[in-house]
Protein backbone atom coordinates (compact mmCIF):
# COMPACT_ATOMS: atom_id res chain seq x y z
CA UNK A 1 0.00 0.00 0.00
CA UNK A 2 2.59 1.92 0.93
CA UNK A 3 4.32 1.81 -2.13
CA UNK A 4 1.44 2.75 -4.67
CA UNK A 5 1.12 5.86 -2.34
CA UNK A 6 4.89 6.30 -3.37
CA UNK A 7 4.18 5.95 -6.99
CA UNK A 8 1.19 8.18 -7.09
CA UNK A 9 3.36 10.62 -5.02
CA UNK A 10 6.01 10.54 -7.76
CA UNK A 11 4.07 11.10 -10.60
CA UNK A 12 2.40 14.04 -9.46
CA UNK A 13 5.82 15.48 -8.40
CA UNK A 14 6.79 14.63 -11.96
CA UNK A 15 3.63 16.31 -13.61
CA UNK A 16 4.07 19.85 -11.25
CA UNK A 17 7.99 19.77 -12.02
CA UNK A 18 7.44 19.95 -16.00
CA UNK A 19 4.52 22.28 -15.90
CA UNK A 20 5.77 24.69 -14.05
CA UNK A 21 9.77 24.17 -13.56
CA UNK A 22 10.60 22.33 -17.03
CA UNK A 23 9.46 25.77 -18.78
CA UNK A 24 11.84 27.61 -16.92
CA UNK A 25 14.63 25.80 -17.58
CA UNK A 26 14.13 24.69 -20.88
CA UNK A 27 13.41 28.95 -21.67
CA UNK A 28 17.49 29.11 -20.12
CA UNK A 29 18.62 26.06 -22.11
CA UNK A 30 16.90 27.69 -25.03
CA UNK A 31 15.52 24.40 -25.49
CA UNK A 32 12.15 24.73 -27.50
CA UNK A 33 9.03 23.18 -25.73
CA UNK A 34 8.27 19.97 -27.28
CA UNK A 35 4.80 20.22 -28.99
CA UNK A 36 3.22 17.19 -30.09
CA UNK A 37 3.22 16.90 -33.60
CA UNK A 38 -0.29 18.17 -35.04
CA UNK A 39 -1.60 14.83 -36.77
CA UNK A 40 -2.89 16.08 -40.11
CA UNK A 41 -5.98 15.64 -41.42
CA UNK A 42 -6.69 14.34 -44.86
CA UNK A 43 -9.46 15.97 -46.18
CA UNK A 44 -10.93 13.07 -48.38
CA UNK A 45 -12.52 15.40 -51.39
CA UNK A 46 -15.97 14.39 -52.61
CA UNK A 47 -16.57 12.37 -54.97
CA UNK A 48 -18.32 14.75 -58.17
CA UNK A 49 -21.18 14.48 -58.57
CA UNK A 50 -21.95 12.75 -61.55
CA UNK A 51 -23.76 15.33 -63.61
CA UNK A 52 -27.31 15.06 -64.58
CA UNK A 53 -27.10 14.89 -68.33
CA UNK A 54 -30.29 16.18 -69.69
CA UNK A 55 -31.51 14.62 -72.60
CA UNK A 56 -33.47 17.41 -74.80
CA UNK A 57 -36.09 16.29 -76.95
CA UNK A 58 -35.20 16.42 -80.94
CA UNK A 59 -35.50 19.56 -82.03
CA UNK A 60 -38.27 19.29 -84.90
CA UNK A 61 -36.24 18.94 -88.35
CA UNK A 62 -37.23 22.61 -90.01
CA UNK A 63 -40.35 22.52 -93.10
CA UNK A 64 -38.40 22.36 -96.16
CA UNK A 65 -38.81 25.49 -97.90
CA UNK A 66 -41.55 25.61 -99.66
CA UNK A 67 -40.67 26.78 -103.45
CA UNK A 68 -42.67 27.96 -105.49
CA UNK A 69 -43.83 25.25 -108.22
CA UNK A 70 -42.00 26.20 -111.43
CA UNK A 71 -45.00 27.43 -114.29
CA UNK A 72 -45.57 24.42 -116.14
CA UNK A 73 -45.32 25.47 -119.82
CA UNK A 74 -47.32 23.82 -122.21
CA UNK A 75 -45.29 21.35 -124.12
CA UNK A 76 -43.95 22.26 -127.59
CA UNK A 77 -46.79 20.26 -129.85
CA UNK A 78 -45.11 17.81 -132.30
CA UNK A 79 -45.85 18.74 -135.97
CA UNK A 80 -46.24 15.41 -138.01
CA UNK A 81 -45.24 16.67 -141.51
CA UNK A 82 -48.81 15.21 -143.81
CA UNK A 83 -47.43 12.87 -146.09
CA UNK A 84 -47.00 14.09 -149.37
CA UNK A 85 -50.16 13.98 -151.60
CA UNK A 86 -50.43 11.08 -153.39
CA UNK A 87 -49.52 11.70 -157.42
CA UNK A 88 -53.04 11.39 -159.51
CA UNK A 89 -52.93 8.38 -162.06
CA UNK A 90 -52.11 9.98 -165.29
CA UNK A 91 -55.43 10.89 -167.00
CA UNK A 92 -56.10 8.61 -169.96
CA UNK A 93 -55.57 9.75 -173.56
CA UNK A 94 -58.62 10.26 -175.26
CA UNK A 95 -59.89 6.88 -177.22
CA UNK A 96 -56.75 4.82 -174.58
CA UNK A 97 -58.44 1.85 -172.79
CA UNK A 98 -58.49 1.99 -169.42
CA UNK A 99 -58.45 -1.20 -167.40
CA UNK A 100 -60.80 -1.67 -164.53
CA UNK A 101 -60.28 -2.18 -160.48
CA UNK A 102 -61.50 -5.09 -159.28
CA UNK A 103 -62.20 -5.47 -155.24
CA UNK A 104 -60.23 -8.50 -153.18
CA UNK A 105 -62.32 -11.55 -153.24
CA UNK A 106 -62.84 -11.09 -149.22
CA UNK A 107 -64.65 -7.85 -150.47
CA UNK A 108 -66.95 -9.46 -153.15
CA UNK A 109 -67.39 -12.29 -150.62
CA UNK A 110 -67.85 -9.88 -147.84
CA UNK A 111 -65.32 -11.94 -146.04
CA UNK A 112 -66.25 -15.53 -147.03
CA UNK A 113 -69.50 -15.25 -145.40
CA UNK A 114 -71.72 -14.84 -148.18
CA UNK A 115 -70.60 -16.77 -151.69
CA UNK A 116 -72.40 -16.32 -154.22
CA UNK A 117 -75.07 -18.90 -155.46
CA UNK A 118 -73.57 -19.14 -158.66
CA UNK A 119 -70.15 -20.49 -157.43
CA UNK A 120 -71.99 -23.89 -156.37
CA UNK A 121 -71.47 -26.92 -156.57
CA UNK A 122 -67.87 -26.45 -156.73
CA UNK A 123 -65.64 -30.10 -156.49
CA UNK A 124 -63.42 -29.26 -153.56
CA UNK A 125 -60.99 -31.14 -151.73
CA UNK A 126 -60.91 -32.27 -148.11
CA UNK A 127 -57.61 -31.55 -145.52
CA UNK A 128 -58.31 -33.70 -143.03
CA UNK A 129 -60.45 -37.09 -143.01
CA UNK A 130 -63.89 -36.60 -141.71
CA UNK A 131 -66.76 -38.88 -140.99
CA UNK A 132 -69.52 -37.14 -142.46
CA UNK A 133 -73.33 -37.70 -141.70
CA UNK A 134 -75.56 -37.41 -144.61
CA UNK A 135 -78.77 -37.23 -144.79
CA UNK A 136 -81.72 -38.25 -147.79
CA UNK A 137 -84.67 -37.43 -146.81
CA UNK A 138 -85.47 -38.27 -143.45
CA UNK A 139 -82.83 -41.15 -143.62
CA UNK A 140 -79.32 -40.69 -142.52
CA UNK A 141 -76.32 -42.54 -143.69
CA UNK A 142 -72.68 -42.07 -142.67
CA UNK A 143 -69.26 -41.95 -144.56
CA UNK A 144 -65.81 -41.48 -144.09
CA UNK A 145 -63.99 -38.37 -146.03
CA UNK A 146 -60.22 -39.07 -146.14
CA UNK A 147 -57.74 -35.97 -146.04
CA UNK A 148 -57.40 -35.50 -150.07
CA UNK A 149 -60.61 -36.47 -151.33
CA UNK A 150 -62.79 -34.77 -153.56
CA UNK A 151 -66.53 -33.79 -152.80
CA UNK A 152 -68.89 -31.16 -153.89
CA UNK A 153 -69.84 -28.23 -152.33
CA UNK A 154 -73.47 -27.24 -153.08
CA UNK A 155 -74.36 -24.56 -151.15
CA UNK A 156 -73.10 -22.73 -147.79
CA UNK A 157 -75.08 -22.42 -144.09
CA UNK A 158 -73.15 -19.56 -142.16
CA UNK A 159 -69.60 -20.60 -141.61
CA UNK A 160 -70.27 -24.37 -143.07
CA UNK A 161 -70.48 -25.53 -146.68
CA UNK A 162 -73.12 -28.05 -147.74
CA UNK A 163 -71.51 -30.97 -149.10
CA UNK A 164 -72.61 -34.07 -151.24
CA UNK A 165 -70.69 -36.72 -152.86
CA UNK A 166 -71.50 -35.51 -156.11
CA UNK A 167 -73.08 -32.67 -157.59
CA UNK A 168 -76.04 -34.84 -158.61
CA UNK A 169 -76.62 -36.43 -155.45
CA UNK A 170 -79.34 -35.79 -153.15
CA UNK A 171 -77.36 -36.64 -149.94
CA UNK A 172 -76.38 -33.53 -148.05
CA UNK A 173 -73.93 -33.03 -145.12
CA UNK A 174 -72.03 -30.04 -143.33
CA UNK A 175 -68.23 -29.63 -142.85
CA UNK A 176 -66.42 -26.48 -141.59
CA UNK A 177 -65.49 -24.40 -144.42
CA UNK A 178 -61.65 -24.56 -143.25
CA UNK A 179 -61.85 -28.34 -143.60
CA UNK A 180 -61.92 -27.70 -147.42
CA UNK A 181 -60.19 -26.00 -149.80
CA UNK A 182 -62.77 -23.88 -150.97
CA UNK A 183 -61.04 -20.49 -150.63
CA UNK A 184 -58.47 -21.35 -152.92
CA UNK A 185 -60.08 -22.87 -155.69
CA UNK A 186 -62.29 -19.56 -155.67
CA UNK A 187 -59.65 -17.53 -155.59
CA UNK A 188 -57.92 -18.99 -158.49
CA UNK A 189 -60.70 -18.69 -160.01
CA UNK A 190 -61.62 -14.82 -159.57
CA UNK A 191 -57.65 -14.43 -160.92
CA UNK A 192 -58.52 -15.80 -164.27
CA UNK A 193 -62.26 -14.16 -164.18
CA UNK A 194 -60.42 -10.75 -163.60
CA UNK A 195 -58.01 -11.29 -166.64
CA UNK A 196 -60.50 -12.46 -169.02
CA UNK A 197 -62.62 -10.09 -167.80
CA UNK A 198 -60.53 -6.99 -168.30
CA UNK A 199 -59.41 -8.01 -171.95
CA UNK A 200 -63.46 -8.74 -172.50
CA UNK A 201 -63.50 -4.92 -171.74
CA UNK A 202 -60.86 -3.97 -173.20
CA UNK A 203 -62.14 -5.45 -176.98
CA UNK A 204 -65.41 -4.15 -176.48
CA UNK A 205 -63.88 -0.82 -176.00
CA UNK A 206 -61.72 -1.41 -179.43
CA UNK A 207 -65.08 -2.59 -180.98
CA UNK A 208 -66.83 0.73 -180.23
CA UNK A 209 -63.64 2.30 -181.58
CA UNK A 210 -63.95 0.74 -184.79
CA UNK A 211 -67.60 0.78 -184.79
CA UNK A 212 -67.52 4.54 -184.34
CA UNK A 213 -65.12 4.72 -187.29
CA UNK A 214 -66.54 3.06 -189.74
CA UNK A 215 -69.86 5.12 -188.95
CA UNK A 216 -67.66 8.30 -189.69
CA UNK A 217 -65.98 6.67 -193.30
CA UNK A 218 -69.46 5.07 -194.26
CA UNK A 219 -70.42 6.34 -197.53
CA UNK A 220 -73.86 8.70 -197.01
CA UNK A 221 -75.48 5.63 -199.24
CA UNK A 222 -74.41 3.24 -196.89
CA UNK A 223 -77.16 4.49 -194.15
CA UNK A 224 -79.88 4.36 -197.34
CA UNK A 225 -81.98 1.22 -196.78
CA UNK A 226 -85.17 0.09 -197.89
CA UNK A 227 -87.70 0.50 -195.41
CA UNK A 228 -87.56 -2.47 -194.11
CA UNK A 229 -84.14 -2.28 -192.98
CA UNK A 230 -84.94 1.48 -190.86
CA UNK A 231 -83.04 2.87 -188.29
CA UNK A 232 -84.64 1.76 -185.63
CA UNK A 233 -86.70 3.72 -183.44
CA UNK A 234 -85.96 5.15 -180.66
CA UNK A 235 -88.67 6.60 -178.03
CA UNK A 236 -88.48 9.66 -175.94
CA UNK A 237 -86.83 8.07 -172.65
CA UNK A 238 -83.87 6.78 -174.98
CA UNK A 239 -84.78 3.11 -174.89
CA UNK A 240 -85.53 0.80 -177.98
CA UNK A 241 -89.43 -0.79 -178.12
CA UNK A 242 -87.47 -3.29 -180.46
CA UNK A 243 -84.79 -4.60 -178.05
CA UNK A 244 -87.30 -4.02 -175.21
CA UNK A 245 -89.53 -6.84 -177.09
CA UNK A 246 -87.15 -9.21 -177.80
CA UNK A 247 -85.53 -9.36 -173.91
CA UNK A 248 -89.78 -9.47 -173.10
CA UNK A 249 -89.91 -12.60 -175.02
CA UNK A 250 -86.96 -14.48 -173.86
CA UNK A 251 -84.54 -14.23 -176.96
CA UNK A 252 -81.55 -12.77 -174.45
CA UNK A 253 -82.37 -14.22 -170.45
CA UNK A 254 -79.10 -12.32 -169.03
CA UNK A 255 -80.25 -8.66 -170.29
CA UNK A 256 -83.24 -7.16 -168.26
CA UNK A 257 -84.54 -3.70 -169.32
CA UNK A 258 -84.20 -2.65 -166.16
CA UNK A 259 -80.39 -3.15 -165.88
CA UNK A 260 -79.47 -1.50 -168.78
CA UNK A 261 -77.80 1.50 -168.01
CA UNK A 262 -76.62 3.62 -171.05
CA UNK A 263 -78.53 2.71 -174.49
CA UNK A 264 -76.17 3.36 -177.55
CA UNK A 265 -76.81 4.86 -180.87
CA UNK A 266 -77.01 2.91 -184.15
CA UNK A 267 -75.04 2.22 -186.25
CA UNK A 268 -75.00 0.45 -189.66
CA UNK A 269 -72.36 -2.13 -190.88
CA UNK A 270 -72.57 -4.27 -193.79
CA UNK A 271 -76.25 -3.86 -194.08
CA UNK A 272 -76.64 -4.63 -190.42
CA UNK A 273 -78.13 -2.10 -187.54
CA UNK A 274 -76.05 -2.64 -183.95
CA UNK A 275 -77.10 -1.11 -180.63
CA UNK A 276 -74.30 -1.09 -178.10
CA UNK A 277 -76.25 -1.60 -174.52
CA UNK A 278 -74.40 -1.89 -171.28
CA UNK A 279 -75.97 -3.08 -168.27
CA UNK A 280 -75.36 -4.63 -165.04
CA UNK A 281 -74.61 -8.38 -164.85
CA UNK A 282 -74.86 -10.69 -161.46
CA UNK A 283 -71.67 -13.13 -161.70
CA UNK A 284 -70.62 -15.25 -158.87
CA UNK A 285 -68.83 -12.47 -157.57
CA UNK A 286 -70.94 -10.00 -157.13
CA UNK A 287 -72.47 -7.11 -160.18
CA UNK A 288 -70.66 -5.38 -162.75
CA UNK A 289 -71.08 -3.88 -165.71
CA UNK A 290 -71.07 -5.85 -169.45
CA UNK A 291 -71.15 -4.49 -172.37
CA UNK A 292 -73.36 -6.09 -175.53
CA UNK A 293 -74.71 -5.07 -179.19
CA UNK A 294 -78.04 -6.44 -180.37
CA UNK A 295 -77.81 -7.14 -184.30
CA UNK A 296 -80.43 -5.68 -185.93
CA UNK A 297 -81.71 -6.41 -189.73
CA UNK A 298 -85.60 -5.94 -191.34
CA UNK A 299 -87.03 -4.78 -188.24
CA UNK A 300 -85.86 -7.81 -186.23
CA UNK A 301 -83.18 -8.67 -183.84
CA UNK A 302 -81.14 -11.28 -185.24
CA UNK A 303 -79.10 -12.07 -181.83
CA UNK A 304 -76.96 -10.08 -178.97
CA UNK A 305 -73.23 -10.98 -178.85
CA UNK A 306 -70.78 -9.80 -176.06
CA UNK A 307 -69.38 -6.57 -177.71
CA UNK A 308 -65.54 -7.87 -176.54
CA UNK A 309 -65.58 -11.22 -177.47
CA UNK A 310 -68.20 -11.41 -179.74
CA UNK A 311 -70.12 -14.67 -178.02
CA UNK A 312 -73.21 -14.88 -177.94
CA UNK A 313 -75.12 -13.61 -175.38
CA UNK A 314 -77.39 -16.37 -173.28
Amino acid sequence: MKGILVLILAAAVGYVAYQHVYPIIAEAMKFEKHQPQKQEVAVVAPKPEKPEIKVEPPKPAPEPEMKPEPEMKPEPKMVIPEPPPMPEPPKPKEGEFVPPTFDPIEVATQNWSVIPATAFPRQVKMKRDLNLQMKIGASTASTQVKAGGSIYAVGQEGSQLIVSPTDKSPMRGKVAFEDTDLKEVLTDVYERWKVARTETLRRAHEFKLAAAERAKNAPATATTASASNDKPARDADGTYPLLIASMKSGQVTEIKPESIKEWGEPQMTDGVWTVIVKYETQTMFGKFDTEAQASIKNGKVEKWIYTGSGEVVP
